[in-house]
């Protein structure tokens, strides 16, 4: 296990009632996305049909406001508390909603592909979360779960609802599109730390670009189409 040593003065940080709460804004936009992902959440649930791509996007939903709220307070507000060890749930929330929002795109694919080819997405869905959640749990470095974000977004999510865009046309795949391109934006801003201040910093501004990306990618959730009444491979 790699031993990561955090400067905590250095960290913008506000005091409350006798508690520390490091980089406040970055926990404020953390639930920011909670926000938003709870309330695309009740609303998949709550809407009568659903077919079985938005029960599974739905819980992607679910698990990132789940990863947020932790990670906002662990990870971020009570790190001093928590260490680095305190991040980890909010990575592994995040790396398993990433993989439902996965297994989503390869059931509303899979009547388009061959069985060979869904089979092999379905697999490639269990043996990369499993590999680079280990790979975040040894290095304790964020850099495995940007690559299970981008695997998943772009060479899954993106490439499969592409791909039924150009079998079926589909409008909603369009908000899929710019969720995903919003996703890109958001990691360029925190691989290369582009931030504003210390108190709004490379975090709160990916935050909020990745909020906005949710709501794309609710948008696009909400109104997607079934694509052939075929059967379905299991996931």
């Amino acid at each position: 296990m790699k031993e990561v040593i955090i400067d905590y003065s250095r960290l913008p940080q506000v005091h409350l009632w006798g508690l520390t709460l490091l980089e406040p804004v970055t926990v404020v936009t953390n639930l920011m996305i909670a926000a938003t992902c709870l309330y695309a959440f009740f609303t998949l649930c709550r809407m009568p049909g659903r077919h079985r791509a938005q029960h599974l996007a739905a819980y992607f939903f679910l698990f990132m406001a789940l990863a947020n709220m932790v990670g906002g307070v662990l990870g971020h507000g009570l790190l001093y508390l928590t260490g680095m060890w305190g991040r980890l749930p909010g990575w592994f929330l995040s790396m398993a909603a990433v993989a439902l929002f996965e297994r989503a795109a390869i059931w509303h694919a899979s009547p388009l592909l061959s069985p060979r080819i869904a089979s092999l997405f379905s697999w490639l869905n269990y043996i990369e979360i499993a590999l680079l959640a280990t790979l975040a749990f040894i290095t304790l470095n964020f850099f495995w779960v940007e690559v299970h974000a981008f695997y998943g977004l772009f060479v899954v999510v993106f490439s499969l609802e592409y791909f039924v865009y150009l079998k079926t046309g589909d409008p909603a795949t369009r908000n899929i599109f710019m969720g995903t391109a919003l996703a890109g934006v958001a990691s360029i801003v925190h691989m290369f730390k582009l931030g504003i201040h210390a108190w709004f910093n490379h975090n709160d501004i990916s935050h909020l670009i990745m909020a906005v990306g949710v709501w794309y990618y609710y948008r696009g959730i909400v109104a997607l189409r079934l694509t052939l009444p075929a059967t379905q491979i299991a996931v």
